[in-house]
Protein backbone atom coordinates (compact mmCIF):
# COMPACT_ATOMS: atom_id res chain seq x y z
CA UNK A 1 0.00 0.00 0.00
CA UNK A 2 1.19 3.43 -0.98
CA UNK A 3 0.42 6.44 1.55
CA UNK A 4 1.90 9.74 2.46
CA UNK A 5 4.54 9.60 4.64
CA UNK A 6 3.97 10.28 8.42
CA UNK A 7 6.57 11.66 11.07
CA UNK A 8 6.08 7.66 12.83
CA UNK A 9 8.13 6.27 9.49
CA UNK A 10 11.05 8.42 10.20
CA UNK A 11 12.94 5.73 11.59
CA UNK A 12 12.32 3.06 9.25
CA UNK A 13 13.20 5.75 6.53
CA UNK A 14 16.12 6.28 7.99
CA UNK A 15 17.10 2.96 8.34
CA UNK A 16 16.16 2.42 4.44
CA UNK A 17 18.26 5.33 3.01
CA UNK A 18 21.46 3.91 5.32
CA UNK A 19 21.05 0.70 3.62
CA UNK A 20 20.43 1.99 0.07
CA UNK A 21 22.62 5.23 0.01
CA UNK A 22 25.51 3.98 2.55
CA UNK A 23 28.05 6.66 1.22
CA UNK A 24 26.16 9.30 1.35
CA UNK A 25 22.40 9.20 3.32
CA UNK A 26 19.76 12.06 3.97
CA UNK A 27 19.70 12.99 7.38
CA UNK A 28 16.40 13.18 9.05
CA UNK A 29 16.44 17.11 8.78
CA UNK A 30 16.33 16.37 4.80
CA UNK A 31 13.30 14.14 4.81
CA UNK A 32 11.60 16.57 7.34
CA UNK A 33 12.11 19.26 4.97
CA UNK A 34 10.49 17.80 2.22
CA UNK A 35 7.52 16.22 4.26
CA UNK A 36 6.81 19.86 5.03
CA UNK A 37 7.89 21.44 2.07
CA UNK A 38 6.18 18.82 -0.04
CA UNK A 39 3.77 16.70 2.26
CA UNK A 40 1.70 15.47 -1.30
CA UNK A 41 4.77 14.38 -2.44
CA UNK A 42 6.66 12.28 -0.62
CA UNK A 43 4.98 8.34 -0.23
CA UNK A 44 6.00 5.19 1.57
CA UNK A 45 5.27 1.79 0.43
CA UNK A 46 3.79 0.01 3.27
CA UNK A 47 4.42 -3.91 3.50
CA UNK A 48 1.03 -5.54 5.71
CA UNK A 49 2.63 -8.24 7.44
CA UNK A 50 -0.64 -10.29 7.58
CA UNK A 51 1.78 -13.31 9.24
CA UNK A 52 3.20 -11.28 12.38
CA UNK A 53 0.26 -9.13 11.95
CA UNK A 54 2.29 -5.75 11.17
CA UNK A 55 3.05 -3.23 9.04
CA UNK A 56 6.81 -2.24 7.96
CA UNK A 57 7.67 0.59 5.86
CA UNK A 58 9.75 -0.56 3.43
CA UNK A 59 10.17 1.92 0.49
CA UNK A 60 9.37 5.77 -0.37
CA UNK A 61 9.70 8.09 -3.05
CA UNK A 62 10.02 12.04 -2.72
CA UNK A 63 10.01 14.28 -5.74
CA UNK A 64 8.91 17.50 -6.85
CA UNK A 65 5.59 18.51 -8.19
CA UNK A 66 6.57 18.79 -11.70
CA UNK A 67 8.06 15.59 -11.43
CA UNK A 68 11.70 15.08 -10.93
CA UNK A 69 12.13 12.19 -8.51
CA UNK A 70 14.50 13.74 -5.61
CA UNK A 71 15.09 10.35 -3.89
CA UNK A 72 13.69 6.68 -3.67
CA UNK A 73 14.64 3.69 -1.92
CA UNK A 74 13.40 0.25 -1.15
CA UNK A 75 14.56 -1.71 1.89
CA UNK A 76 17.01 -4.48 0.39
CA UNK A 77 14.82 -7.44 1.69
CA UNK A 78 12.50 -6.39 -0.59
CA UNK A 79 13.93 -5.34 -3.46
CA UNK A 80 12.54 -7.39 -7.02
CA UNK A 81 9.06 -7.29 -6.01
CA UNK A 82 7.78 -4.48 -7.89
CA UNK A 83 7.76 -1.65 -4.71
CA UNK A 84 10.26 0.35 -6.93
CA UNK A 85 7.85 0.10 -9.57
CA UNK A 86 5.08 0.57 -7.52
CA UNK A 87 6.24 3.99 -6.78
CA UNK A 88 7.35 5.38 -9.98
CA UNK A 89 3.96 4.58 -11.51
CA UNK A 90 2.72 6.41 -8.57
CA UNK A 91 4.49 9.49 -9.89
CA UNK A 92 3.93 9.30 -12.86
CA UNK A 93 0.26 9.19 -12.41
CA UNK A 94 0.27 12.20 -10.35
CA UNK A 95 2.80 13.94 -12.60
CA UNK A 96 1.08 13.11 -16.46
CA UNK A 97 3.88 10.63 -16.85
CA UNK A 98 6.11 13.67 -17.21
CA UNK A 99 9.18 12.38 -14.47
CA UNK A 100 12.93 13.02 -14.62
CA UNK A 101 15.51 11.02 -12.37
CA UNK A 102 19.31 11.43 -12.45
CA UNK A 103 21.58 8.33 -11.75
CA UNK A 104 25.02 7.92 -10.96
CA UNK A 105 26.78 6.75 -14.32
CA UNK A 106 27.90 3.47 -12.16
CA UNK A 107 24.41 2.74 -11.23
CA UNK A 108 23.58 0.53 -13.74
CA UNK A 109 20.78 -1.72 -11.60
CA UNK A 110 18.77 1.76 -11.30
CA UNK A 111 19.34 2.85 -15.43
CA UNK A 112 18.02 -0.66 -16.40
CA UNK A 113 15.12 -0.19 -13.83
CA UNK A 114 14.11 3.21 -15.37
CA UNK A 115 14.34 1.91 -18.82
CA UNK A 116 12.63 -1.13 -17.93
CA UNK A 117 10.20 1.57 -16.94
CA UNK A 118 10.04 3.54 -20.18
CA UNK A 119 12.75 5.98 -19.61
CA UNK A 120 15.19 7.23 -21.75
CA UNK A 121 18.63 9.13 -21.25
CA UNK A 122 18.07 13.04 -21.74
CA UNK A 123 21.75 14.62 -21.04
CA UNK A 124 24.95 13.74 -18.29
CA UNK A 125 25.47 15.89 -15.66
CA UNK A 126 29.57 15.95 -14.89
CA UNK A 127 30.50 15.75 -11.22
CA UNK A 128 27.13 15.84 -10.10
CA UNK A 129 27.45 13.81 -7.32
CA UNK A 130 30.81 15.67 -6.50
CA UNK A 131 33.35 12.64 -7.38
CA UNK A 132 30.68 11.12 -10.17
CA UNK A 133 28.86 12.27 -13.32
CA UNK A 134 24.85 11.84 -13.36
CA UNK A 135 22.45 10.26 -15.97
CA UNK A 136 18.94 12.38 -16.66
CA UNK A 137 16.80 9.72 -17.39
CA UNK A 138 13.43 11.48 -18.37
CA UNK A 139 10.14 9.44 -18.79
CA UNK A 140 9.19 8.95 -22.49
CA UNK A 141 6.03 10.66 -22.07
CA UNK A 142 7.91 13.90 -20.65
Amino acid sequence: MIRQFKSSDLEAILRIEKKAFPKSPYNWFTFLYYARIYPDNFLVFVHEDKDKGKSLIVGYIIFYPEGHIVSIAVHPAYRRRGIGTELVEAVLNRTSGKVSVEVRTSNEVAKKFYRHLGFSLRTIIPEYYGDEDAVVMISNSS
